[in-house]
C-alpha cells in the first residue's frame, strides 16, 4: 500500500531530457519498459490493446501510401523532441525529411520538423485531449489529431499560438480531412478507423 503525502507545499521533481537519458544509460529503467517524458515527468505508457494497435497500423499504412518518401517520413512509436522537459512518443508522426539526409540519426525530430502528430485514444482520451494537447500547442506543433476509438471521431487541432490551438474541429467518421502540410490529400475519417464490430 502506498503512503499518502499531504499535497501542500510538495512539488514533483521534474526531469530534463538529458537526465532522462542518463537514467536510461544508468539502468534505472527496465529494457522493455515503454516510457515517454511529458512535462518533466517519466510516464509509463500502457500496453496497446488489439484495437489500438490495429488502428495505429491502419493510419501508418494509409499515410505512408499517400505521402511520398521524398515529401515526409511517416513513423510510428518514435520519440520526438518537444523541449528540455518533453520527449513524447506519439502513435504516428509525419516529419519532414531529415535535412542531413540520414533519417534523424543524430537527433529526434523537433517542432520545426514535425508536420503532423496523431494519437490514437481509447482509454487515453483525457490525457490526449488535455496534457498532450497543451504540450503540443505550447511547442508549436502545427497540426495534432486525436483519433477517438470509442466515439469514432477525429479531433483536429491546428494554428498553435500562445500555448493554445486556435483551430479546433471534431469530425465524425463520415467527414473528410486534409492535413495542412498536404492540402491535396482528402482523407475519409472512416479510412483511419478499423471496421465497426
Amino acid at each position: 500500500m502506498f503512503a499518502t503525502l499531504p499535497s501542500q507545499g510538495i512539488r514533483p521533481r521534474l526531469f530534463t531530457v538529458d537526465e532522462y537519458y542518463r537514467m536510461g544509460k544508468a539502468g534505472i529503467f527496465q529494457p522493455d519498459e515503454r516510457l515517454e517524458l511529458i512535462d518533466g515527468i517519466v510516464i509509463n505508457m500502457p500496453p496497446q490493446g488489439p484495437l489500438h494497435a490495429a488502428t495505429v497500423r491502419r493510419i501508418l499504412a494509409y499515410l505512408s501510401a499517400c505521402i511520398a518518401p521524398e515529401q515526409a517520413i511517416v513513423q510510428d512509436d518514435k520519440p520526438i523532441a518537444i523541449d528540455d522537459h518533453g520527449e513524447p512518443v506519439p502513435d504516428v508522426t509525419v516529419v519532414a525529411p531529415d535535412p542531413e539526409g540520414d533519417y534523424y540519426s543524430t537527433r529526434h525530430p523537433g517542432p520545426e520538423d514535425i508536420l503532423l502528430v496523431v494519437e490514437v485514444a481509447d482509454s487515453s482520451l483525457d490525457k490526449d485531449l488535455g496534457t498532450k494537447k497543451t504540450m503540443y500547442a505550447r511547442a508549436g506543433i502545427r497540426e495534432y489529431w486525436v483519433v477517438d476509438l470509442n466515439s469514432r471521431r477525429l479531433h483536429r487541432f491546428g494554428e498553435p499560438r500562445d500555448g493554445n490551438f486556435q483551430n479546433v474541429e471534431v469530425l465524425d467518421e463520415n467527414s473528410r480531412v486534409s492535413p495542412v502540410a498536404f492540402p491535396t490529400l482528402n482523407i475519409p475519417v472512416k479510412d483511419l478507423l478499423t471496421r465497426k464490430r
